[in-house]
């Protein structure tokens, strides 16, 4: 009798075993194709931005700012188990569908906390008196600054002075003895008998007893001078009249004019002495000039013109986002998000994702703000106003060649 009790025992603990194991496997084996159509669907659904956030197929409504989401809802549009943020340890400052809060930030050694953090705002830091930080840059460290009328400006560096003191004093000594040097050569020049010269003295340069050189034979023909009866040797060179005037001229007149006409004697002889150098009256033309440098193409300039998009306005923008990943300069990726008007939430959270999704992501979150006003001239735009041609030129460029896009005036 036991042994039969023993065996039906068995029996039905088998049966039951294997019956829940059937009916467990059962719903598996009656789900159709459509109903795996439908579940895919749900998976790439597209919630409505900043109210409702996707979650296995259904759009479930955000949590208010200061909690965050510990069990996400069941049913289409509800909302699920949400918790508060810990006060002074972590906020959200809109709502949201994150499973957990942001951590608070704490203030550097060279901040002073203005406002504490609470479940809805973080904490607020300013600089300490004294120090300041550079406007419409990230504040990494506070500088020291002078006040002047309540105005802050950044302290100078301290060996700019020294420096400047050097350099006048180099110039001063430069300029004494440029000085000198020029006192040297008049003292040397002026045939003076004592210490100063009366102001009508004229200084006279005897002409040289062994005749003219080759050079003033020169400047004799050129100034057309040649045939002249020489120089006497007892008369100045500064005193001599040019052949032409007349000889009744007062002596004093005489010199003034022969000192005028030195200077085309020096012109010509000049001109003469090189020959290989074309002057305006030989060549009768006037200087060549420079060629206008050549107008760039829109091939050439890829911002030269409007994108077009070739495949859909949303599809094209969409496939550009690599682009902007790849040529997009790592260290200015955060001011230029904030730029084109994304918040400061969003950023922190796409950097808490994983690395390579970054740009992306935060690029469509633009695109559902901007709507059908999401154009990639206006990113382009961004870029630029803020120096980064050669990124914009880069990005334009390969979308050109990728077929993404056309210049607005290409057939």
């Amino acid at each position: 009798m036991n042994v039969e009790n023993l065996s039906s025992f068995m029996q039905v603990l088998v049966a039951l075993l294997f019956g829940g194991y059937a009916a467990e496997m059962a719903p598996v084996a009656q789900w159709s194709s459509e109903d795996i159509t439908n579940l895919t669907l749900k998976r790439h659904r597209t919630c409505v931005e900043n109210e409702q956030y996707l979650h296995l197929g259904l759009c479930c409504l955000n949590c208010h700012a200061g909690t965050f989401v510990q069990k996400a809802c069941e049913r289409e549009q509800e909302q699920g188990t949400c918790l508060p943020c810990e006060h002074g340890q972590t906020y959200t400052e809109h709502s949201n569908g994150m499973n957990r809060c942001l951590p608070c930030t704490h203030c550097r050694l060279d901040e002073i906390e203005t406002a504490s953090c609470t479940t809805t705002t973080d904490t607020r830091c300013q600089c300490r008196p004294g120090t300041f930080c550079v406007p419409d840059q990230a504040c990494e460290v506070c500088k020291r600054c002078c006040a002047e009328n309540g105005t802050h400006f950044p302290l100078q560096n301290p060996l700019i002075p020294i420096f400047i003191i050097l350099v006048i004093i180099v110039i001063a000594i430069i300029g004494v003895a440029l000085w000198w040097f020029l006192i040297k050569q008049q003292s040397c020049e002026k045939p003076c008998s004592g210490s100063t010269c009366e102001s009508s003295e004229i200084v006279k340069i005897p002409i040289d007893e062994s005749g003219d050189t080759a050079e003033e034979r020169q400047n004799n023909q050129n100034a057309g001078l040649e045939g002249e009866e020489p120089r006497p040797e007892s008369r100045p060179l500064l005193q001599e009249t040019q052949s032409g005037l007349s000889k009744a001229s007062p002596p004093l007149e005489d010199e003034d004019r022969g000192l005028g006409d030195s200077l085309p004697n020096t012109t010509s002889s000049s001109q003469t002495s090189l020959p290989g150098l074309p002057t305006g009256a030989s060549s009768g033309s006037s200087p060549h000039q420079s060629p206008s440098p050549p107008r760039l193409t829109p091939a050439d300039n890829p911002l030269g013109q409007r994108l077009v998009p070739l495949q859909g306005s949303e599809k094209s923008l969409k496939k550009s986002f690599d682009l902007f990943d790849e040529y997009l300069d790592v260290r200015i990726h955060n001011k230029f998000f904030r730029l084109i008007g994304v918040s400061d939430n969003h950023i922190r959270i796409a950097e808490n994702g994983p690395p390579g999704d970054k740009v992306y992501e935060l690029l469509k979150n633009w695109m559902q703000r901007q709507g059908l006003k999401a154009d990639i001239n206006d990113l382009l735009d961004a870029l630029l106003s803020m120096d980064q041609r050669r990124s914009a030129e880069n990005i334009a460029s390969a979308a050109l060649r990728r077929g993404y896009y056309k210049h607005v005036d290409t057939p």
